[in-house]
């Protein structure tokens, strides 16, 4: 940081330097004129006239007595379009996939999140599909939110609920 701060200091000196430098003027063999800063014979010392500068404009404070909030976006339609409400997976080796659709389409900074039997269920991604492993036999809810970039929920898909069917491993039960 002390570095940085003695670079700029001996920059702002040498530029202080270079605004109050004298200038002359001379015309070289060639017939040019030449302007430079060092004196040499035959040059003329030139009057500068420090540049014209115009103050700025104070620009007004914006009025933030305005109390109209700006509408917040949300989705008109999330919905789940599989699994089907009460659907019954049999024998699948415990493979859902979860398929959504959105209206209007997913925003560029906006997220879909599924959401497992409550509880939030893998990251947050951009792609409609999710994909449900080794799922036991039992009763599941799956819902779909989507997130803003700032984390707020804008959308959500109603609760569906399905139902995995799976072959049982163990012995076969005798009969009595």
């Amino acid at each position: 940081m002390t570095r940085m701060f003695a670079i700029f200091s001996i920059l702002a000196l040498f530029s202080l330097q270079a605004t109050a430098a004298t200038v002359y003027k001379y015309t070289d063999e060639s017939g040019n004129l030449v302007f430079t800063d060092e004196p040499t014979e035959g040059a003329e010392k030139m009057d500068v006239k420090p540049v014209a500068t115009i103050p700025a404009i104070p620009v007004p404070a914006a009025d933030t007595s305005d109390t109209t909030t700006p509408t917040e976006f949300k989705y008109d339609k999330v919905t789940i379009i599989t699994p089907s409400n009460d659907e019954h997976f049999i024998n699948n080796g415990g493979q859902v996939s979860v398929q959504v659709a959105l209206s209007p389409a997913l925003r560029k900074n906006d997220k879909l999140q599924l959401k497992f039997n409550g509880t939030n269920h893998g990251k947050l991604q951009r792609s409609p599909s999710f994909k449900l492993d080794n799922l036991d036999r039992g009763e599941y809810a799956t819902q779909v939110v989507v997130v803003d970039n700032k984390g707020k929920e804008i959308g959500s898909s109603e609760t569906v609920t399905f139902y995995v069917k799976r072959s049982a491993a163990g012995p076969k039960k005798s009969p009595k």
